[in-house]
């Protein structure tokens, strides 16, 4: 599909330079003398040549839309890779789509090729998959010529693109939900296993508690146990001691 829209766009392109468009406008001499100078190097393939010549023209009319639109024409077939996102590339593109919206905003005045401009920024959309804007453009380019079947067409096909990614869009969504209840219904799965070996530990801990109670009820019996003898030797050691007066006998003469 995406070689569909090159290819109208390529064939499109050279209908932008006819006599006719040239008789229909309203410049000066010299303005049309360095548009048909920049029309034959575009047909060349001098697009930077071609670019400066448009640009003068515009300087000898700046409300040229003929002008304005080669120009953008030209700075387009500049950037040879759609995909380039150099600082230059991005600049040419840039400067070519404000060009057409200049000229895409005409349409009282300059119909017909207001018309190639909003078909030619609904290309540059639909190249960026953004194709929604696309159908915006292509749409207005119908709006003014409503004989466009090259609009029409890729009207069509950017409507279809459009629900295709909507769809994958949907679906992913869905297989990221899908996978995200997956997850959770497996974390709540390792939260009650976790939650019932808790608890099966919990039933064995008061034996332990038990035995740990009962060893230390043990310890502390002995312990009184010992002190209770200790406590009676010293019992017996002072009774002794009181019986026989402090320890020491008395003998009469």
């Amino acid at each position: 599909m995406r070689r569909s829209i090159i290819i109208i766009l390529s064939a499109f392109l050279m209908l932008a330079y006819t006599a006719d468009a040239m008789a229909r406008s309203e410049s000066t001499r010299q303005e049309r003398r360095l548009i048909m100078k920049g029309n034959k190097q575009y047909v060349d393939r001098k697009f930077v040549e071609a670019a400066s010549s448009y640009t003068q023209a515009l300087s000898e009319n700046p409300a040229s839309a003929e002008a304005r639109y080669n120009l953008a024409l030209s700075q387009l077939r500049q950037v040879t890779n759609p995909a380039d996102t150099t600082p230059k590339a991005k600049n040419l593109i840039g400067n070519a789509v404000k060009n057409f919206e200049d000229v895409a905003s005409r349409a009282k005045d300059k119909p017909g090729i207001a018309s190639k401009a909003n078909y030619n920024l609904g290309n540059l959309e639909f190249n960026r998959k953004d194709y929604a804007k696309a159908i915006g453009y292509y749409k207005q380019a119908l709006r003014i010529n409503p004989d466009d079947d090259a609009a029409r067409k890729n009207l069509r096909i950017a409507q279809k693109q459009l629900q295709n990614q909507d769809k994958n869009k949907n679906d992913k969504q869905k297989q990221d939900q899908d996978k995200q209840k997956q997850d959770q219904d497996k974390q709540k799965q390792q939260n009650q296993q976790n939650q019932q070996n808790q608890q099966n530990e919990d039933k064995q801990q008061p034996k332990d508690k038990e035995i740990s109670q009962q060893t230390a009820s043990r310890i502390l019996q002995a312990v009184d146990n010992k002190e209770a003898q200790t406590r009676a030797k010293v019992n017996r050691a002072t009774k002794g001691d009181k019986s026989t007066g402090n320890g020491r006998s008395r003998k009469r003469w």
